[in-house]
């Protein structure tokens, strides 16, 4: 029983945090806190068919810039984003 209770109070430690903006019916994107290499942190959109394309994203005054691998780019407002855990 000690053991369960030490578990579980260590498991918001490891917990996350991520912030998700459901870009249209099919695709939402997914900002981490994870570092992205030596530029910003990890990022990724996510279709409903479970295809995903990686980026980096950082925060420039209320947008948050994302660039998007192959190149691209895209700038979106920080309130379009919800915290989740």
């Amino acid at each position: 029983m000690k053991m369960l209770i030490l578990l579980l109070l260590a498991i918001p430690a490891y917990a996350a945090d991520y912030m998700v903006m459901q870009y249209n019916e099919n695709v939402r994107i997914v900002l981490s806190k994870e570092p992205c290499g030596d530029v910003g942190f990890k990022a990724v959109a996510q279709r409903i068919d479970k295809e995903i394309m990686k980026a980096c994203w950082t925060a420039k005054g209320n947008l948050i810039h994302i660039q998007w691998e192959g190149g691209d780019f895209s700038d979106f407002d920080v309130n379009r984003f919800a915290d989740i855990k």
